[in-house]
Protein backbone atom coordinates (compact mmCIF):
# COMPACT_ATOMS: atom_id res chain seq x y z
CA UNK A 1 0.00 0.00 0.00
CA UNK A 2 2.93 2.34 0.94
CA UNK A 3 4.43 2.17 -2.60
CA UNK A 4 1.16 3.28 -4.15
CA UNK A 5 0.80 6.31 -2.25
CA UNK A 6 4.30 7.28 -3.15
CA UNK A 7 3.74 6.61 -7.19
CA UNK A 8 0.44 9.04 -6.80
CA UNK A 9 2.33 11.34 -4.64
CA UNK A 10 4.88 11.41 -7.57
CA UNK A 11 1.93 11.45 -10.47
CA UNK A 12 0.31 14.73 -8.50
CA UNK A 13 3.77 16.55 -8.19
CA UNK A 14 4.13 15.68 -12.23
CA UNK A 15 0.68 16.73 -13.14
CA UNK A 16 0.92 20.15 -11.48
CA UNK A 17 4.55 20.60 -12.90
CA UNK A 18 3.15 20.10 -16.20
CA UNK A 19 -0.15 22.38 -15.60
CA UNK A 20 1.68 24.63 -14.57
CA UNK A 21 5.00 24.72 -16.96
CA UNK A 22 5.48 28.13 -17.90
CA UNK A 23 4.92 29.70 -14.90
CA UNK A 24 7.42 26.94 -12.99
CA UNK A 25 10.02 27.82 -15.93
CA UNK A 26 9.26 31.90 -15.42
CA UNK A 27 10.07 31.18 -11.87
CA UNK A 28 13.40 29.67 -12.33
CA UNK A 29 14.84 32.09 -14.52
CA UNK A 30 14.81 34.75 -11.49
CA UNK A 31 16.37 34.39 -8.62
CA UNK A 32 14.63 36.61 -6.35
CA UNK A 33 16.74 36.78 -2.84
CA UNK A 34 13.01 37.61 -1.30
CA UNK A 35 12.19 33.64 -2.17
CA UNK A 36 14.84 32.22 0.20
CA UNK A 37 13.46 31.98 3.63
CA UNK A 38 10.60 29.96 2.12
CA UNK A 39 13.13 27.85 0.23
CA UNK A 40 15.11 26.96 3.05
CA UNK A 41 11.65 26.28 5.07
CA UNK A 42 10.51 24.06 2.01
CA UNK A 43 14.16 22.17 2.19
CA UNK A 44 13.12 20.92 5.70
CA UNK A 45 9.02 19.69 5.11
CA UNK A 46 10.72 18.12 1.83
CA UNK A 47 13.75 16.12 3.57
CA UNK A 48 11.40 15.42 6.31
CA UNK A 49 8.68 13.59 4.49
CA UNK A 50 10.79 10.16 3.17
CA UNK A 51 8.36 9.65 -0.26
CA UNK A 52 9.21 13.43 -1.54
CA UNK A 53 11.86 13.88 -4.28
CA UNK A 54 14.20 15.97 -2.30
CA UNK A 55 17.23 15.10 -4.99
CA UNK A 56 15.07 17.03 -7.51
CA UNK A 57 14.26 19.52 -5.38
CA UNK A 58 18.34 20.06 -4.54
CA UNK A 59 18.74 20.05 -8.10
CA UNK A 60 16.45 22.91 -8.73
CA UNK A 61 17.93 24.99 -5.66
CA UNK A 62 21.28 24.83 -7.89
CA UNK A 63 19.55 26.16 -10.70
CA UNK A 64 17.61 28.68 -9.22
CA UNK A 65 20.04 30.08 -6.72
CA UNK A 66 23.50 28.62 -7.82
CA UNK A 67 25.50 26.10 -6.42
CA UNK A 68 26.69 27.74 -3.30
CA UNK A 69 23.48 29.49 -2.22
CA UNK A 70 21.84 25.90 -3.04
CA UNK A 71 24.27 23.86 -1.04
CA UNK A 72 23.46 26.09 1.79
CA UNK A 73 19.38 25.36 1.59
CA UNK A 74 19.94 21.48 0.72
CA UNK A 75 22.98 20.94 3.29
CA UNK A 76 20.34 23.06 6.13
CA UNK A 77 17.35 21.04 5.16
CA UNK A 78 18.90 17.75 5.82
CA UNK A 79 20.73 18.64 8.73
CA UNK A 80 17.77 19.98 10.58
CA UNK A 81 15.48 16.93 9.70
CA UNK A 82 18.41 14.79 10.63
CA UNK A 83 18.51 16.44 13.83
CA UNK A 84 14.73 15.98 14.25
CA UNK A 85 14.61 12.40 13.64
CA UNK A 86 17.23 11.73 15.55
CA UNK A 87 15.14 13.49 18.78
CA UNK A 88 12.22 11.89 18.18
CA UNK A 89 13.64 8.43 17.90
CA UNK A 90 15.54 8.59 20.94
CA UNK A 91 12.95 10.45 23.41
CA UNK A 92 9.66 10.57 21.87
CA UNK A 93 8.74 7.64 19.77
CA UNK A 94 11.79 4.97 20.70
CA UNK A 95 9.47 1.79 20.78
CA UNK A 96 7.74 2.73 17.17
CA UNK A 97 11.28 3.30 15.50
CA UNK A 98 13.03 0.33 17.59
CA UNK A 99 10.16 -1.78 15.74
CA UNK A 100 10.47 0.21 12.14
CA UNK A 101 14.42 -0.63 12.19
CA UNK A 102 13.53 -4.28 12.45
CA UNK A 103 12.42 -4.39 8.90
CA UNK A 104 16.43 -3.93 7.94
CA UNK A 105 18.39 -6.80 9.41
CA UNK A 106 21.66 -5.79 7.56
CA UNK A 107 21.64 -2.81 9.90
CA UNK A 108 22.68 -4.63 13.13
CA UNK A 109 26.17 -5.09 12.03
CA UNK A 110 26.90 -1.81 12.13
CA UNK A 111 25.46 -2.04 15.99
CA UNK A 112 29.55 -2.22 16.90
CA UNK A 113 31.14 0.03 14.48
CA UNK A 114 28.38 2.78 15.41
CA UNK A 115 28.66 2.75 19.35
CA UNK A 116 32.06 2.37 19.39
CA UNK A 117 33.72 4.46 16.21
CA UNK A 118 30.71 6.79 16.08
CA UNK A 119 31.51 9.82 14.31
CA UNK A 120 33.95 7.72 11.35
CA UNK A 121 30.72 5.88 10.76
CA UNK A 122 28.39 8.29 10.57
CA UNK A 123 30.70 10.54 8.57
CA UNK A 124 31.19 7.60 5.72
CA UNK A 125 27.76 6.32 5.96
CA UNK A 126 26.23 10.40 5.00
CA UNK A 127 29.18 10.56 2.05
CA UNK A 128 28.63 7.28 0.53
CA UNK A 129 24.83 7.01 1.26
CA UNK A 130 25.39 3.51 3.02
CA UNK A 131 22.23 3.41 4.61
CA UNK A 132 18.81 5.48 3.27
CA UNK A 133 19.02 8.67 5.00
CA UNK A 134 15.74 7.78 7.37
CA UNK A 135 16.92 5.02 9.10
CA UNK A 136 20.01 6.36 9.16
CA UNK A 137 18.53 8.90 11.36
CA UNK A 138 16.50 6.74 13.32
CA UNK A 139 19.22 4.40 14.17
CA UNK A 140 22.07 6.66 15.18
CA UNK A 141 18.93 8.21 17.91
CA UNK A 142 18.30 4.40 19.14
CA UNK A 143 21.97 3.78 19.37
CA UNK A 144 24.10 5.06 22.42
CA UNK A 145 25.70 7.95 20.05
CA UNK A 146 26.36 11.36 21.28
CA UNK A 147 23.95 13.97 19.68
CA UNK A 148 27.31 16.01 18.93
CA UNK A 149 29.13 13.13 17.11
CA UNK A 150 26.09 12.98 15.09
CA UNK A 151 25.71 16.19 14.56
CA UNK A 152 29.00 17.62 13.74
CA UNK A 153 29.83 13.88 11.27
CA UNK A 154 26.13 14.67 9.67
CA UNK A 155 27.23 18.73 8.97
CA UNK A 156 30.29 17.49 7.29
CA UNK A 157 29.66 13.85 5.74
CA UNK A 158 26.42 16.21 4.04
CA UNK A 159 28.32 18.59 2.44
CA UNK A 160 30.17 16.59 -0.65
CA UNK A 161 26.67 15.26 -2.12
CA UNK A 162 24.60 18.50 -0.69
CA UNK A 163 27.15 20.37 -3.09
CA UNK A 164 27.21 17.78 -5.97
CA UNK A 165 23.09 18.18 -6.14
CA UNK A 166 23.27 21.95 -6.02
CA UNK A 167 26.32 22.44 -8.42
CA UNK A 168 24.79 19.39 -10.98
CA UNK A 169 21.61 21.76 -11.09
CA UNK A 170 23.46 25.03 -11.93
CA UNK A 171 25.94 23.16 -14.56
CA UNK A 172 23.39 21.37 -16.28
CA UNK A 173 21.57 24.66 -17.79
CA UNK A 174 24.80 26.23 -18.07
CA UNK A 175 27.40 24.13 -19.83
CA UNK A 176 26.67 20.05 -20.25
CA UNK A 177 30.74 19.46 -20.48
CA UNK A 178 30.85 21.07 -16.78
CA UNK A 179 28.09 18.89 -15.43
CA UNK A 180 29.50 15.86 -16.89
CA UNK A 181 32.82 16.79 -15.72
CA UNK A 182 31.58 17.26 -12.21
CA UNK A 183 29.40 13.79 -12.37
CA UNK A 184 32.46 11.64 -13.53
CA UNK A 185 35.14 13.46 -10.61
CA UNK A 186 32.20 12.96 -7.94
CA UNK A 187 32.17 9.29 -9.71
CA UNK A 188 35.43 9.20 -8.46
CA UNK A 189 35.63 10.36 -5.11
CA UNK A 190 33.01 8.10 -4.32
CA UNK A 191 34.79 4.87 -5.21
CA UNK A 192 37.49 6.44 -3.61
CA UNK A 193 35.81 7.14 -0.40
CA UNK A 194 34.30 3.71 -0.55
CA UNK A 195 37.41 1.43 -0.85
CA UNK A 196 38.52 4.05 2.23
CA UNK A 197 35.65 2.79 3.98
CA UNK A 198 35.93 -1.32 2.98
CA UNK A 199 39.52 -1.14 4.10
CA UNK A 200 37.97 0.89 7.40
CA UNK A 201 34.98 -1.15 8.12
CA UNK A 202 36.88 -4.56 7.74
CA UNK A 203 39.93 -3.37 9.95
CA UNK A 204 37.24 -2.40 12.91
CA UNK A 205 35.16 -5.69 12.14
CA UNK A 206 38.49 -7.72 12.35
CA UNK A 207 39.36 -5.96 15.87
CA UNK A 208 36.12 -6.61 16.87
CA UNK A 209 36.84 -10.55 16.74
CA UNK A 210 39.47 -10.49 18.78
Amino acid sequence: MRRWWIVLAYVILLIVGMTNKDYFLEWMRTSDPSWLPLMFLFSVMIASIPFLPFTLFAGLMGVKFGAMVGLLINWFGILLTSAIYFFLSRYYFRNYFTAYLGKYKAINKFQYLFEKNAFMAILFGRMIVIIPPLVFNIYCGIADIPFRHFFIATAIGMLPPMFMLAYSGEQLFLSLHNFLLGVIWYLLFLLCLFLCYKLWFHNKLDQSKR
